[in-house]
């Protein structure tokens, strides 16, 4: 068989058709895993959003049913759950793609030291350029980012208003486990005032008395305990008041609010509630629709009023997405004391009071990747 020496020429062009096949390869290899880490990465963002604003949809219409509220608990658990992993999987993205642009080890010859510089150049080129941020619409990052500034900001005003859910030990939760009536009592025994509240300026005018009463129901075969209720004027004999309380359980006690408010607590049903329904619940609803409507102007400041480039940067950017996913974290472990009906422990009462406002402020992280760019691209002062 004759054998068939190549000239210099065709050695030097089958070295680089070998060496261009090896580089085709392993870019191949490389983007098949980022294609399936950025799949996973997308799938784990929209289960994060969708568990996310269905748990909020549903904790909208809970503050009258008893605690525990396992449906919002299991799907802000799985948003947060998700959040985490997705954030994860960035960081495995990033170290793959550090990996795959690291030169490979070669001898010391400068000559080989130099191509391998090279080839790490171009590496990292393709991986900044196609890789690392992928390509989107200027349109979609706004709209996304737009979607995100509104889902924290309902977060936030849902964290404010959660540790006024009734807990599970109250009396009303434990009025509806045993079957609660509403009826109108009658004031049958004189009120024992147990605390007067006076007013600021005045030291010597009460503005509200808190009162215990014993009150009878028409079928009741006892009487019940009602209060301490507050009221402006001290009650009296004989005055008439809605109740709820539980024919089988008369031991339990009445608890007295408006007429309206104590149907809604035996229908025990989802319904949609944006004002509180006492004086703690209603200063956390107030609270969250001055702060809401203070935040509105910024929620779509900071969507479309940033660059697209740098929105598709931030929400691809490890560090972004786990501090994200730190803060859910730490939501989730605030709000679950509310949604079980159990008192919070440990770090919990923290998070409570500063997870809310916690959720908000992510909505003005661009402001801090501005400052890092503006800091990075800022000429160095000289002498």
């Amino acid at each position: 068989m004759h054998k068939y020496i190549p000239t210099p020429v065709l050695r030097m062009v089958v070295a680089l058709r070998a060496k261009v096949r090896k580089e085709a390869s392993h870019l191949a290899r490389a983007l098949c895993v980022e294609l399936d880490l950025a799949l996973a990465i997308r799938a784990t963002a929209g289960l994060t959003y969708t568990a996310g604003i269905a748990a909020l949809i549903w904790a909208l219409g809970i503050d009258t049913q008893p605690a525990p509220h396992t449906g919002v608990l299991v799907l802000m658990w799985i948003e947060t759950g998700s959040a985490v992993v997705r954030a994860l999987l960035m960081w495995i993205r990033r170290f793959v793609g550090r990996r795959w642009t690291r030169p490979s080890a070669s001898g010391v010859s400068l000559r080989k030291t130099h191509k391998t510089h090279k080839t790490h150049k171009k590496r990292v080129a393709v991986w900044n350029e196609l890789i690392e941020v992928p390509d989107e619409s200027v349109g979609w990052a706004k709209a996304r980012r737009l979607l995100v500034n509104v889902a924290l900001l309902a977060a936030s005003l849902t964290a404010v208003t959660l540790p006024s859910l009734p807990s599970q030990a109250g009396l009303p939760a434990a009025l509806q486990r045993a079957g609660a009536e509403v009826t109108t009592a009658t004031i049958v025994e004189r009120p024992e005032i147990v605390r007067k509240e006076y007013d600021e300026d005045n030291h010597d005018l009460v503005v509200s008395y808190y009162s215990k009463l014993r009150v009878s129901v028409p079928g009741g075969a006892e009487r019940l305990v009602v209060g301490p209720v507050s009221s402006g004027k001290p009650f009296k004999v004989g005055s008439h008041i809605p109740v709820l309380w539980s024919p089988s359980n008369p031991a339990l006690g009445g608890y007295t609010n408006s007429t309206a408010e104590l149907k809604r607590l035996t229908e025990n049903k989802w319904e949609i509630n944006l004002t509180g329904s006492g004086f703690n619940d209603d200063a956390r609803v107030a609270l969250a629709w001055i702060f809401g409507l203070c935040m509105l102007p910024w929620v779509f400041m900071f969507a479309f009023g940033i660059d697209g480039d740098l929105l598709s940067e931030m929400a691809w950017s490890p560090l972004t997405q786990s501090i994200h996913a730190l803060v859910f974290l730490g939501a989730a472990y605030g709000a679950t004391p509310a949604l079980t009906g159990q008192p919070p422990n440990g770090l919990q009462p923290f998070w409570q009071d500063a997870g809310w406002l916690l959720l908000a402020g992510l909505i003005f992280s661009p402001v801090a990747r501005l400052v890092k760019d503006n800091w990075r691209n800022a000429p160095m002062a000289t002498d």
